[in-house]
């Protein structure tokens, strides 16, 4: 395979993000093995219905994607790992102004046993500033 079918696989999180589609974004999650460190919980995820719950209290913050870009690294026919960093606002309930915030993200993506591309690994964090 090519990295183009791999970027196309990855990329489907950013455009399920910016479409704010809860049930596919948790559908491209694993739920057979899953490692989620996700940025605004304090809590590493092991299942698809607990990555439902951040995603819906995630999206409620109106995450805007602004950019994205990152690099696809092999890791055997049926494994991909892809990282990078994007940028995003995110807005709260009682503010409507978003705060932007550049963030780090890994993802690993897995061939399962339907033949479906899954995230077996996300994680994400703000990258600090300097």
């Amino acid at each position: 395979m090519t990295e183009t079918p791999h970027f196309e696989i990855a990329s489907n999180w950013f455009k399920q993000l910016e479409q704010r589609d809860l049930d596919q974004l948790v559908s491209l999650y694993s739920d057979t093995q899953l490692s989620f460190h996700p940025t605004l919980w304090n809590e590493h995820i092991y299942s698809r219905a607990r990555a439902r719950d951040y995603f819906v209290d995630f999206l409620a913050k109106r995450p805007q994607l602004h950019s994205y870009e990152g690099e696809i690294l092999k890791l055997g026919e049926q494994c991909f790992l892809y990282s990078g960093t994007m940028k995003l606002s995110l807005g709260t309930e009682r503010r409507d102004t978003p705060n932007v915030v550049t963030a780090r993200f890994s993802f690993i993506w897995t061939k399962e046993a339907d033949n479906e591309w899954r995230i077996l690994h996300h994680h994400n964090s703000v990258v600090p500033s300097s």
